[in-house]
């Protein structure tokens, strides 16, 4: 062999090596990330340690143990591996990940001694004051680790980290939170109000900010302000007797204030003026939409005279336009001479007529809608409210033995299309992605015919189907496109496609069957240009995932000028015995963890073990366990005690509702790039065709 050859042979021999490890280390990765998603962290924990054994240096599989590590709680072996990495290279920001990780798992000495050294070299990084506001916040409560003369001292360190960190990053909900919570605890009553404030600006789904803004604005003797907090707080948890009792006493202070509230809805009632019905597309299917179930008392009031019917539609009386009818249940008394009643009154409480079977109301004049008073929408959602409301169509009344009874809207396929699309998509977003809303709309509901029939109606009007708020919602651009996309729906072969559709999916939607556990046509699709998120490959390993989930990556539903929508990345803090009160008889919370996920990420079985036993949540009951939340698109980090016991748990999370299917914050992105609404839902729906029904 000749000397230029044997040259290249040494040369190109090292370069094979380098190239198979290459290969095996992206193999790697790829089962990682199947392993990750599926929960099988023994395997990952071998693999990453034979794969270290042979290729010491390929040090960043380091940091995948210890997003591993921390994924299952194990913060003592997270440390370790973030100790071997730095042993290899010197990395200010795994150092901050070091110094956050020992403060998390009790550590406080050294975690000072490292975030402190730290923050003099990099006095602006927001994680740097993030971790030392949240340690002088502990050391506050443990004279044990405070470092402070008093507690008041280690609170008011806190106060300005905190303070200095909202100052850098003004769109971080959860530093204004923390903030109000070391304000009001300094007494400090402006800046803590200011705080909630600006954290419920930012991101409305944190509940608990209502009531304190409630409580302290009753502090400041402003008692309308917090009396319509209150009542805000109630619609958002309405199963909380705490608020319902604060309310009360704000109330018993202030009861010419509670009064006032009562008489001005009602005067808005009575002075309210309809918007004009205008013309949307005929079709000749019927939705019934559920607008109040087990409902005692209803004010309603017609635009024109009305016809009273039964279903059968036999003349039953005629009522006139432009006055109040209620309609009443009175139960049984408890003696057998009597029964429950079902009345329909004047405004005056004038009998009119009794029913113990369905009743129908029709406006005379078809073009005139029907009004009734408050109601409530989306009751226990962050988003929750009450209003009057007006419909198209007819009301329908159906007593329900024991149960009060439930108010129906019947209305026709279009003019149901017409009051949704406003209420899940703002009018003033592009057409072409309005278009789009519609058409899954519509298709969405023929695909749920049926879904409330135990209770006598095709779907409810809140997000367990489709928020529909029927003609106030309308507007002229949104029935545009309603009638633009008349009778246009997806369809699946013959069969109507099982469509879905949430806000924010995050960057990446779901499979509707990892999701949900039923089989359907609806697959996860990457909500980004491909040129994005090359580093990202689904299913993500540990640290990928915690990238994916912490990180502003580039996708079509990260539009930050929608009000409301700039959560792309959120951040949740939830206390552990918050937990412990709904995990039921498990005793003292030990740990929380994600152990599957689907393949874009999203938790959908979570474990609590407690020191009596475990409770396992599954899909979408883990965005209600841990207190309503935005999304199941989660990273879950505990903060121990001194004794080594979780005190409350930081939820990072990205996209805002179920991530199934259609991603409307998605499709705003979409049509601001120049797609079409036929290419939107194409795009969410690849196995899906357009069809005219």
């Amino acid at each position: 062999m000749g000397l230029k050859k044997r040259l290249l042979n040494l040369f190109f021999i090292p370069l094979i090596l380098l190239s198979a490890s290459l290969g095996r280390t992206a193999t790697l990765q790829e089962k990682i990330g199947q392993w990750f998603a599926e929960g099988k962290t023994d395997e990952i924990q071998e693999a990453l340690t034979q794969e270290l054994e042979l290729n010491p240096s390929e040090i960043d599989l380091w940091l995948e143990l210890a997003d591993l590590r921390k994924s299952e709680g194990d913060y003592t072996g997270a440390v370790a591996a973030y100790q071997a990495y730095l042993s290899k290279k010197d990395d200010w920001k795994t150092r901050v990940s070091l110094g956050i990780a020992l403060e998390q798992m009790g550590n406080f000495t050294d975690a000072e001694g490292s975030l402190t050294q730290l923050f003099h070299a990099h006095p602006d990084d927001p994680d740097i004051l993030w971790g030392l506001g949240r340690l002088r916040l502990i050391q506050s409560q443990w004279k044990t680790v405070r470092t402070q003369a008093t507690p008041q001292d280690a609170l008011k360190d806190a106060q300005k980290f905190f303070i200095s960190l909202t100052d850098r990053r003004s769109d971080f909900a959860l530093g204004f939170w923390q903030l109000g919570e070391v304000s009001r605890r300094l007494g400090d009553t402006d800046r803590a109000l200011a705080s909630y404030v600006k954290a419920v600006k930012l991101d409305a789904s944190y509940k608990k900010a209502y009531r304190y803004i409630a409580k302290l604005l009753a502090q400041k003797k402003e008692y309308r302000q917090s009396l319509a907090k209150y009542e805000q707080a109630i619609a958002i948890e309405p199963d909380d007797p705490n608020i319902r009792k604060e309310a009360g006493q704000v109330a018993q202070k202030a009861p010419e204030e509670a009064q006032k509230r009562k008489d001005e809805r009602l005067r808005q009632w009575a002075k309210w003026v309809p918007p004009a019905e205008t013309s949307i597309a005929p079709s000749s299917v019927t939705i019934r939409v559920g607008i109040f179930t087990g409902l005692a008392h209803l004010l309603f009031r017609g635009t024109s005279a009305m016809e009273v019917m039964t279903a059968a539609q036999t003349p039953l009386t005629i009522l006139q336009g432009g006055q109040d009818y209620q309609v009443i249940s009175i139960p049984a008394k408890v003696s057998p001479k009597h029964k429950e009643i079902w009345a329909l009154k004047d405004g005056r409480n004038r009998k009119i007529l009794t029913f113990d079977q369905r009743i129908r109301v029709r406006p005379l004049d078809p073009l005139k809608p029907l009004l009734v008073h408050a109601v409530p929408s989306n009751t226990g959602y962050f988003f929750a409210k009450e209003e009057d409301r007006c419909y198209r169509g007819e009301l329908e009344f159906s007593p329900r033995s024991g149960a009060g009874f439930n108010a129906i809207n019947l209305v026709s396929l279009e003019a149901y299309t017409a009051g949704v699309l406003p209420s899940e998509m703002l009018s003033s977003w592009p057409a072409e992605a309005l278009k789009a809303q519609a058409i899954v709309a519509r298709t969405y509901v023929l695909s749920k015919l049926g879904r409330h029939n135990a209770e006598g109606f095709d779907v409810c009007d809140s997000v367990h189907c489709e928020v529909y708020r029927g003609l106030r919602a309308e507007t002229d651009r949104t029935n545009q496109a309603v009638n633009e996309t008349a009778g246009i729906i997806l369809k699946h072969g013959s069969m109507v496609m099982p469509v879905a559709f949430s806000a924010q999916c995050g960057g990446h939607t779901q499979d509707y069957q990892e999701a949900w556990g039923y089989a359907a046509p609806v697959v996860g699709v990457k909500d980004y240009d491909e040129r994005y998120n090359t580093d990202m490959d689904f299913p993500l390993s540990p640290y990928k995932m915690e990238k994916w989930v912490k990180e502003d990556r580039e996708s079509y539903c990260r539009v930050f000028e929608l009000r409301g929508y700039q959560n792309f990345r959120w951040a949740r803090m939830i206390l552990a015995e918050d937990i412990e009160k709904k995990a039921g008889n498990i005793g003292k919370i030990r740990r929380m963890r994600v152990i599957h996920r689907s393949t874009a990420g999203w938790a959908d079985r979570l474990i609590v073990e407690g020191e009596r036993g475990n409770k396992e949540l599954k899909g979408d009951l883990i965005r209600s366990f841990l207190g309503g939340i935005r999304s199941n698109l989660i990273w879950i980090e505990p903060q121990y005690d001194l004794k080594g016991w979780p005190e409350e748990f930081i939820v990072y999370g990205g996209g805002w509702g179920h991530g199934v299917g259609m991603c409307q914050v998605g499709a705003y992105g979409l049509a601001k790039a120049g797609k079409t609404a036929d290419e939107i839902v194409l795009h969410y729906f690849p196995k899906a065709e357009l069809k005219k029904l």
